[in-house]
């Protein structure tokens, strides 16, 4: 197997997850609470916030390959720690691993494959090959959420959990077996890494474009979270079953939901992809506004679907264009960086969102944070309209 090959089979089987949304059911299953189940999310964001640019500069210093090697041997920690889950703190000690192994994968794996092709002449091709590779990615995602929605429903949460540790296991001697080339380290100091990097993303027409991808993350992940919980309680009425009874097709839904609109939203090119990347500000808001008022649980899938299109199309052109505006000796601290900055936000969302929820009702809060959020989408439509940053969100 060549090494492209190699990188797109890593980067995809990455995705590889039995346990899926669904683990929200099983949080709640073992007595957590929507507020603390947000405020685990929030802290191991926090997680992101402290780790994501020390983890960053060992894949700019040290080497790309390392870092990932660390972070792919973390992540099977995290998950089996689920099978331990008991109370709010096993819950917050598996997200904090998680993270952390995450963090060490999440800027280094990119700057790697962006590097390894730099190195053969094939840099022009990276958005082709980026492209296929979010295909297989999306692939393997869906396959393993169908099966782990069915496996939880008639086996139960355990083998899920084992199933995802072993996938995550197995990438250690993938990711071993893959050279490094092109890669330099910066003969700057720590210190005067950071500083330098952090001035990068502070430049206009990186922190605005990141200003821009935080409204649409956001809104993405503020119909998604607690999504399963909320749908599998308007299915079970009208099925006239229970909420585990209907796990399974909550797993097909999520592929519904999350898998093959983003596919369809990497795959699409030209001026269709330009039309839901110009979409997704107002579009993300407005379909979770629409599952509140009708809750209808076709209506609920079909209006998950085109918000994850309109999102997979905005995120695709931005990953491409990030890369593109960042230097390289610098691009796993700032990709680094930028993460850091998306997990603080979305930390506090997180937090606000999840005692909220608790307080005035899953789908009271999901309607009034929409409107909120479509609020701020409209205000960058209309910072865009009136050409104040020219073309820095283009």
């Amino acid at each position: 197997m060549d090494v492209l090959r190699r990188f797109k089979l890593l980067f995809s089987m990455t995705y590889a997850g039995f346990l899926g949304n669904i683990a929200v059911i099983y949080y709640l299953s073992r007595g957590l609470t929507y507020g603390e189940i947000g405020l685990a999310t929030a802290i191991a964001g926090l997680g992101f916030f402290l780790f994501e640019v020390p983890t960053g500069v060992v894949g700019d210093k040290v080497s790309r390959k390392t870092s990932v090697l660390i972070g792919l041997s973390i992540m099977p920690l995290a998950t089996l720690l689920l099978i331990l889950l008991k109370s709010f703190w096993v819950l917050l000690a598996s997200e904090l691993l998680g993270t952390l192994g995450a963090s060490f994968v999440s800027g280094s794996l990119q700057a790697w494959f962006f590097d390894n092709l730099k190195a053969v002449g094939m840099e022009s091709q990276f958005r082709e090959i980026w492209r296929s590779t979010q295909k297989l990615s999306l692939a393997v995602s869906s396959t393993t959420t169908v099966l782990g929605g069915f496996i939880a429903q008639f086996f139960g949460f355990g083998p899920v959990i084992v199933l995802t540790a072993l996938v995550q296991i197995l990438l250690v001697p993938l990711a071993m077996s893959i050279p490094e080339v092109g890669f330099s380290k910066p003969e700057t100091s720590y210190t005067l890494h950071i500083i330098n990097s952090w001035r990068e993303l502070r430049k206009p027409e990186i922190a605005w474009l990141i200003a821009y991808l935080l409204s649409v993350t956001l809104a993405l992940n503020q119909f998604r979270k607690f999504f399963e919980p909320y749908l599998g309680s308007i299915l079970a009425v009208f099925l006239g079953t229970t909420i585990t009874r209907t796990l399974g097709i909550l797993g097909l839904v999520e592929v519904l939901v999350k898998v093959i609109p983003r596919y369809a939203g990497v795959a699409v090119k030209g001026k269709i992809g330009r039309v839901l990347h110009e979409i997704a500000p107002l579009g993300i808001p407005l379909a979770t506004v629409l599952s509140v008022i009708i809750p209808n649980p076709v209506l609920v899938v079909l209006l998950g679907v085109i918000a994850t299109l309109f999102a997979s199309a905005f995120t695709f052109n931005f990953s491409v264009e990030f890369q593109r505006r960042i230097s390289s000796g610098k691009r796993a601290t700032v990709i680094s960086l930028r993460n850091m900055v998306l997990a603080l936000v979305t930390s506090v969302f997180y937090i606000i969102y999840g005692f909220a929820v608790d307080w005035l009702g899953l789908r009271e809060a999901r309607f009034f944070f929409a409107v909120f959020l479509l609020g701020i989408g409209v205000a960058f439509k209309v910072i865009r309209a009136l050409g104040v940053l020219g073309d820095v969100l283009d």
